[in-house]
């Protein structure tokens, strides 16, 4: 999903980034199991996102006072969360964390199969364009009891950060967010890759690319306002290839919707 990255966050170095700090005491022994459940976890991390938000993507638009986001619990035991927001720098924290925005509440209890509700600030304290979008990140990071289990032994605890994307979205913005893939182009269709220009004020949040029989190498990009990328592409079989190009774009709702565009000789 758009703007969802679930990864774990809490081995020694980590831990010691967060501010809260768990214990974590591993016999040698013990390491190898832990090493093979960490991938576990590294590999099929949707499947332990137990707090979740609604949505996978923020829209603040800017006549808007603050905004609301909705977190539900799915486990049957409480968490403590910690919420902050970031310019891009993936290593955030509440304490490093840096935005034009605050979040309330900072910290809090979810209680077992409960939801709760946080209210994100514009600040002002940045003065940001007005003919385009600007994007910054939402986080919340989950930190379980320690007892879980019921083992008042020796426990590992991991931490686990969900980060999305949160576009500021100016007021009177002149083309429609329903109409961003009519101002986006493509050249160089005959290379080893596709360029992919956006004339439009919004960020173009892509989940594939496909010419013809090739498609993306690497996860498609999202493209800033005004702004072009160069896509490169791989061969590979698909069942049913498109004539043209075909591209996939995440709207504000979350879902993805698919185009198609010929290409132009």
């Amino acid at each position: 999903m758009d703007g969802l990255t679930y990864f774990i966050q809490g081995l020694v170095v980590k831990f010691q980034r967060m501010v809260i700090m768990p214990r974590l005491l591993i016999s040698h022994s013990s390491l190898r199991t832990i090493l093979l459940l960490l991938l576990s976890l590294v590999i099929y991390p949707p499947a332990f996102a137990s707090v979740v938000m609604t949505g996978s993507r923020i829209i603040y638009p800017s006549d808007e006072k603050s905004v609301d986001v909705k977190l539900k619990n799915n486990d049957a035991f409480p968490y403590v969360i910690q919420a902050w927001l970031d310019n891009g720098d993936e290593e955030s924290t509440p304490a490093t964390g840096k935005a034009p925005f605050i979040v309330t509440p900072p910290t809090f209890r979810i209680a077992a199969k409960d939801g709760q509700v946080l209210r994100i600030f514009f600040t002002g304290a940045n003065s940001l364009p007005q003919d385009r979008e600007s994007v910054f990140y939402f986080n919340f990071l989950q930190v379980p009891p320690g007892n879980v289990s019921g083992d008042t032994g020796n426990q590992m605890m991991l931490l686990l950060k969900n980060r999305l994307k949160l576009f500021y979205r100016p007021k009177g913005l002149k083309i429609s967010a329903h109409h961003i893939s009519e101002h986006l182009t493509f050249s160089n269709v005959s290379s080893p890759s596709v360029r992919i220009t956006n004339s439009s004020p919004y960020y173009v949040s892509l989940t594939k690319v496909v010419v013809r029989n090739r498609v993306a190498k690497e996860t498609a990009p999202m493209i800033a306002p005004f702004s072009s990328v160069d896509v490169p592409l791989t061969e590979q079989k698909l069942t049913k290839s498109a004539q043209g190009i075909e591209i996939g774009l995440v709207n504000d709702y979350g879902a993805t919707v698919t185009y198609e565009f010929p290409i132009q000789k």
